[in-house]
């Protein structure tokens, strides 16, 4: 039977209380929790199945993970997962001011984020999606350019050289780009080289970049890296992560804030 989404977080939490604290008790587990000792034993039964960690004596310690492991991932239904990536995209929205200057990079996530801002005022709008600018007509009154390029075969992305050169050439008050995953060194990646190159542009025009990400998967370059999450000002991602990852951000410089429905909102220190 699959465990549920309240679960899965638990078992990602005591993944990471085990972690920091080397070795914890069933009992302190169970106090930490407020569920039973036979709950936790059961997560603990699951964990050491997936490798996390090890039981000894009636005590938990952490087993250090190999790179690119991510074994706590909740399985998501179809729905679910629809429902988060608009959560993503609400959240993103409000990054979004007034008289700005924003490119919106080519994803499904970001693409759900249009409808949003049909409320602001006087935006700039530069995109590489085709679909996209047809979605940004409907729903805002703005200044709405696509950055040229080429499309590949039953393709709606514009990329290519001129892409970049058009990206490149902007002044951008901000951009919000889609991940797929990122790797241990807190590069964020996407899944098509020649559309990373066009996110990197972007990177480098813009003041500000918010990513998003549905479950980013710890990789080894599995994708091309486009930014180092050093480089980004926000971060928006749902709390399907595990520890590893979870880790990367603060060692970055970027602070969690809790959203509702399970969003992870990760901000550029100001200390």
């Amino acid at each position: 039977m699959l465990a549920n989404k309240s679960s899965l977080k638990r078992r990602l939490q005591i993944v990471e209380m085990v972690r920091k604290r080397g070795e914890v008790s069933v009992e302190e587990l169970s106090q930490a929790f407020d569920v039973s000792s036979v709950t936790i034993r059961s997560d603990l039964t699951y964990l050491e199945q997936q490798r996390y960690l090890v039981r000894s004596f009636g005590k938990a310690r952490y087993l250090a993970q190999r790179p690119g492991e991510s074994v706590l991932m909740p399985v998501s239904d179809s729905a679910a997962r629809k429902a988060g990536e608009m959560a993503l995209a609400r959240f993103a929205a409000e990054c979004v001011d007034d008289y700005e200057s924003l490119m919106l990079g080519a994803g499904e996530i970001v693409h759900k984020l249009l409808p949003l801002l049909s409320d602001r005022t006087n935006l700039a709008l530069l995109l590489n999606d085709i679909a996209m600018a047809q979605t940004a007509q409907r729903f805002i009154h703005c200044e709405l350019q696509l950055t040229g390029g080429h499309l590949a075969e039953d393709s709606a992305v514009l990329s290519g050289p001129d892409a970049e050169r058009s990206v490149s050439a902007r002044s951008l008050d901000l951009c919000i780009l889609e991940a797929s995953g990122l790797d241990a060194d807190g590069n964020l990646l996407c899944a098509d080289p020649e559309l990373a190159r066009v996110f990197q542009a972007a990177c480098r025009s813009a003041s500000r970049t918010v990513v998003l990400a549905w479950q980013p998967r710890l990789s080894e370059r599995d994708g091309h890296v486009f930014c180092n999450l050093a480089d980004i000002d926000v971060a928006i991602l749902d709390d399907g992560i595990d520890a590893p990852t979870m880790d990367l951000f603060p060692s970055k410089h970027l602070e969690l804030h809790r959203r509702e429905n399970g969003i992870l909102e990760f901000r550029k220190s100001t200390r």
